[in-house]
């Protein structure tokens, strides 16, 4: 569960300081900055301002890429990523994965939800969501050790060995 599982992911390539004076808008009219690959439809039209559902679509399409290893919609071109988001129904995660669990399936799809009234709210009631699925605290830290070394070769623990972090 929760408690004790330590996940982070961090990306800081749009933050700036609140206490920064610089300008609000970081971009320039009619530009798009994040990754298309990961952007809700609002961010991706631009329509409406992207809120805090805008983020559990983005986590929806992170998880997705975690239970499919594939992105909702990938394409070289990244206006046509931009355009699946907004109009593309989402091929179901087990097409790609058949041992998706459907309740983790039917929570990254309510995620991925087109219209933001139809995604979880809050990040809370989407972590009361995970806390119902039936896989909930399956993982402990020593399986999810195993599966990192399985998947990485024991690649980190060398990289560590030496130093490199």
């Amino acid at each position: 569960g929760r408690m004790y599982d330590v996940a982070k992911l961090l990306d800081f390539g749009l933050a700036k300081p609140i206490t920064s004076t610089a300008a609000v808008d970081i971009t320039q009219e009619g530009s798009i900055t994040g990754s298309p690959l990961y952007m809700s439809p609002e961010q991706a039209t631009g329509d409406i301002e992207p809120d805090g559902r805008s983020d559990i679509y983005s986590l929806g399409a992170v998880a997705y890429y975690l239970v499919t290893g594939r992105p909702p919609f990938d394409d070289s071109r990244p206006l046509k990523v931009l355009l699946a988001h907004v109009s593309t129904e989402v091929t179901p995660p087990s097409h790609w994965q058949a041992d998706v669990p459907a309740d983790v399936e039917r929570l990254i799809l309510r995620c991925l939800a087109k219209r933001p009234e139809d995604r979880f709210q809050t990040a809370e009631e989407l972590a009361a969501a995970l806390d119902e699925c039936s896989v909930a605290g399956e993982w402990s830290a020593e399986h999810a050790a195993i599966w990192w070394h399985e998947r990485t070769g024991g690649r980190v623990e060398e990289l560590l060995e030496v130093g490199v972090e």
